[in-house]
């Protein structure tokens, strides 16, 4: 990493380097000039320092690249296993737009056969839950749909549950599905 071009951009560093997730807004509330925040965190993006975890509305929400390093592996949960849901959900973070083709070849890995159909299904429900939104949509027999991750709640994979809905193991929250049931 390139180092820090003054001794102000390290103390704004200092503040939101433990921060879970910040906006630059969090540096103007600090004290530091809104041009200049916004200026620190495209350069550190660029440096590779933090990463866009999601956007809300027009604001991109940014953590720190280290803190990503920290979070336990998440290749299997606590029986061991790898599961379809955590390989895709991993793909999902990883990549910026994506189709279920895409997280279907991305979450081939450990053992875990993850099928197109399946994957299909899995971005529905994220979609349904408020996890993902599409960016295009799709045309039968063309094209599938291609989504944006919009909602990284962290590194365990919301789960689906019988109960027509999302279970995050993130936050503990259930949202329910917008119609149909399971």
């Amino acid at each position: 990493m390139k180092p820090f071009r003054s001794a102000m951009e390290r103390q704004a560093w200092d503040r939101v380097r433990g921060l879970r997730e910040f906006h630059w807004s969090d540096l103007a509330n600090l004290g530091v000039h809104e041009n200049t925040a916004r200026q620190f965190v495209r350069r550190w993006e660029l440096d590779g320092r933090v990463r866009c975890i999601r956007k809300d509305m027009h604001r991109k929400i940014y953590r720190n690249a280290d803190l990503d390093e920290q979070e336990p592996s998440v290749t299997a949960p606590a029986g061991g296993h790898a599961t379809p849901e955590g390989n895709m959900w991993r793909a999902m973070r990883r990549l910026v737009q994506f189709g279920p083709t895409d997280v279907a070849a991305h979450a081939n890995a450990g053992g875990v056969e993850v099928s197109v159909e399946k994957a299909r299904a899995y971005c529905r429900q994220l979609l349904g839950s408020g996890h993902l939104k599409v960016r295009q949509t799709a045309i039968p027999g063309r094209r599938e749909a291609i989504y944006q991750l919009i909602d990284d709640t962290g590194p365990r994979p919301p789960k689906p549950v019988r109960v027509a809905g999302i279970l995050d193991q993130n936050t503990g929250s259930f949202i329910p599905a917008k119609g149909g049931a399971a």
